[in-house]
């Protein structure tokens, strides 16, 4: 079942954070699963595999800018958020904070003010999904799509290209449902028939992550579907769902791909 458990924590002091800070939210996180299980934490951060979490950046006040990012402001909440595409990988965060309400982010402590959990199984995102003629993505955060065998990225959110991507996520970590080889090449020939981009509103980010640097879009677009009594017109509402849990593209496991779903 996807989960995804957001924190509301205060810092004791003003501290500078990057101006990306997706790759310290999954620092954060391998560093709560360590503490709970070593070997989980090694699985998560394990390399050429795809993985089951991604997470958001750090959402927080600042009172002023510096030239390596933004000073925290310790009277203002900061909001981190984990998700899970397994859910039993959620346990071992809520393991943690049964044992304390504090993390540390570099030289500073963070009191935890909440945790809030939501999740949807895989079966009742099938079952709960109902296709739309119009619906709206929403890129909150630097996305970018994997041009296989290509140095380049792709830097429109093309529906074959997002919900192709999507059907190969679901497919890897789902409990219910599954899709054969014959039925992703059919959706795929049904997307670039019946679904496009009617409206958008995008433009470009550089994240900058430590020594690597990355370039994405963000904003928004919408999709327009036809032929609404084709099964595949609820399959792409559902997935649409599920990229809120998944995010989309690459790097999704350093806050890049985060996504919201909007009818």
């Amino acid at each position: 079942m996807p989960v995804e458990v957001v924190l509301e924590m205060y810092g004791e002091k003003g501290l500078v954070l990057p101006f990306f800070t997706g790759h310290v939210a999954r620092g954060l996180l391998l560093h709560i699963v360590r503490q709970v299980d070593p070997t989980a934490a090694n699985v998560l951060h394990e390399l050429n595999v795809s993985k089951p979490y991604s997470v958001t950046p750090l959402r927080f006040r600042s009172f002023s800018r510096t030239d390596s990012g933004y000073v925290l402001d310790p009277a203002g909440p900061c909001f981190v958020g984990f998700r899970f595409l397994k859910d039993d990988l959620a346990s071992y965060v809520l393991k943690f904070f049964e044992r304390q309400n504090s993390v540390m982010i570099f030289d500073a402590v963070f009191r935890i003010a909440s945790l809030s959990v939501r999740g949807k199984s895989y079966s009742d995102l099938e079952h709960e999904a109902e296709a739309v003629e119009r619906f709206r993505l929403i890129f909150k955060t630097p996305t970018y799509l994997p041009c296989f065998g290509s140095k380049y990225r792709w830097m429109f959110p093309d529906p074959v290209r997002v919900f192709s991507g999507l059907v190969r996520v679901w497919n890897t970590f789902s409990d219910a449902r599954r899709f054969s080889k014959e039925e992703f090449l059919n959706y795929k020939e049904w997307l670039t028939k019946n679904v496009g981009v009617c409206e958008y509103k995008l433009w470009t980010r550089l994240a900058v992550m430590r020594e690597r640097k990355a370039v994405g879009f963000m904003g928004w677009a919408s999709y327009e579907m036809k032929d609404l009594s084709n099964e595949w017109g609820k399959v792409t509402v559902m997935l649409a769902k599920y990229a809120e849990y998944s995010s989309i593209g690459g790097n999704k496991t350093a806050g890049y791909g985060v996504t919201k779903f909007r009818v």
